[in-house]
């Protein structure tokens, strides 16, 4: 007959219990930390602002602009009624310039045309240039002042004035306004 003999004894229970400890430690130990990491942690972040209307935008563009002009350096071109470059101004240096900006076409329609259009050295903002032996007008204000009222100027001369004053930026690297004698205060 064969013998009884007990089961070996089982560690199954032992490491049960073993198991049921060790959690019941990393519970306890990560409940007394989240009140800390809570405190620690940053706050949400904020949302961006909301975009400002159209007329905020506005007022803060002229407000730069204001602010930028205010420093930059200006520069007088006087454009006398016969259509001649007469004078260049900066910081009280006033300098004689007679440079003639139109010219006589054969064409009996048209009569005149401007010289700037044919040859950029002969425009308004590279003319300033070279009579202060400036490289460039870069960040100034060329005002270009014409002596007579716009109604009483030539047509090509009007025409050509504005169109310098568009093309004084991209060449020169300056912000050009012409300013006839009725728009100034």
């Amino acid at each position: 007959m064969k013998r009884w003999v007990p089961p070996p004894s089982s560690l199954t229970s032992l490491l049960d219990v073993l198991f049921i400890l060790v959690f019941a430690a990393l519970v306890q130990l990560a409940a007394r930390q989240a009140p800390a990491a809570a405190a620690a942690a940053p706050p949400p972040p904020t949302p961006p602002p909301a975009p400002l209307a159209n007329a905020a935008l506005r007022q803060a563009a002229i407000a730069a602009t204001t602010k930028q002009l205010a420093g930059a350096p200006l520069l007088v071109a006087r454009i006398a009624a016969d259509g001649t470059l007469a004078a260049l101004e900066r910081d009280g240096d006033r300098r004689a310039l007679p440079v003639p900006l139109l010219a006589a076409i054969a064409d009996p329609d048209v009569g005149v045309a401007y010289v700037g259009d044919r040859a950029p050295a002969q425009r308004v903002c590279a003319l300033v240039a070279a009579g202060f032996g400036l490289p460039t007008l870069r960040d100034a204000v060329v005002v270009i002042a014409p002596d007579a009222p716009r109604a009483a100027l030539p047509v090509a001369l009007v025409a050509g004035l504005e169109r310098d004053a568009e093309r004084c930026h991209p060449e020169q690297h300056a912000l050009a306004l012409v300013l006839y004698p009725e728009a100034t205060p």
